[in-house]
């Protein structure tokens, strides 16, 4: 009899190590996938912050440009301040000196 129960025994044994096999190969394959998935995903991340990079750098090119702006802006204004402001002031001592002319005139 106890022959008989060790046959039976035995084949349960294999056939539990079976399943505790065929589980840890599905459990094998999902968390492969799931490498897989993070893989991926880690990819994605990796282009998504090239894209962010390159963007910052468009940005603060624009920054400095906008900086720049204003100062070329106000140095042409300058310029043609000056030019007005110079013409005046030659257009004043030319006045002056025909005034210092009629003064004269008239002593």
């Amino acid at each position: 009899m106890t022959n008989g129960v060790d046959d039976q025994i035995e084949p349960m044994e294999i056939r539990e190590r079976a399943r505790k096999v065929s589980q840890l190969r599905d459990m094998l394959v999902v968390l492969g996938n799931h490498v897989v998935n993070l893989k991926e995903s880690i990819r994605d991340v990796r282009e998504t912050l090239e894209g962010v990079k390159g963007r910052i750098t468009e940005l603060d090119s624009m920054e400095e440009k906008l900086r720049e702006f204003p100062w070329e802006s106000i140095g042409s204004n300058v310029e043609a301040m000056q030019r007005v402001l110079n013409s005046t002031a030659d257009m004043l001592v030319v006045r002056e000196d025909a005034l210092k002319a009629m003064m004269m005139a008239l002593k």
